[in-house]
């Protein structure tokens, strides 16, 4: 289950800071791990980038005029990228931050899509937080069957 932290810009109304509302997802980043200060380039955070690439290549050229092992030197890149995929929502949480934006809450959820409605049904007026399952698509799936039975053994959950 993906879990998101919901920031909001620091707006005169809140339905404007809900239209500007950024959702980060915690935990792993794939982007971060492969393109290093790219990722933070790709979300527009520019300080933190530069700072990112400075570092990353201080780090290249401090292992190339040193005589380290290939292998140590793999490991040493390695690792910074790991770092890089680890703490790569951090980085962007604190840019945002900088940027005038507030944590507003985490959200849980199975998709990016439930995440928002989650969000926005209780941050609405009027909307309940545990409005119940998402209401079901607009166009259905072909070949999608609907099926009222979930798991192995449904006759075990029916109870007189």
């Amino acid at each position: 289950m993906a879990r998101y932290t919901v920031h909001l810009p620091a707006m005169a109304t809140r339905e404007a800071a809900l239209e500007r509302a950024v959702f980060v997802r915690d935990g792993w980043s794939w982007g971060a791990f492969l393109l290093g200060p790219f990722w933070l380039f790709r979300h527009r955070h520019w300080g933190g980038g530069m700072l990112a690439l400075i570092a990353t290549l201080a780090l290249l050229a401090g292992i190339a005029l040193l005589p380290i092992p290939a292998g140590a030197r793999l490991l040493a890149v390695l690792a910074l990228q790991v770092l890089f995929a680890l703490e790569g929502s951090s980085l962007r949480r604190a840019a945002l931050r900088a940027a005038g934006f507030e944590e507003a809450g985490l959200v849980a959820g199975q998709s990016r899509d439930e995440i928002e409605y989650r969000f926005f049904a209780g941050a609405l007026p009027g909307g309940d937080a545990d409005a119940g399952p998402l209401p079901p698509p607009a166009v259905p799936v072909p070949g999608a069957m609907p099926s009222p039975v979930l798991g192995l053994f449904p006759e075990a959950r029916k109870h007189p």
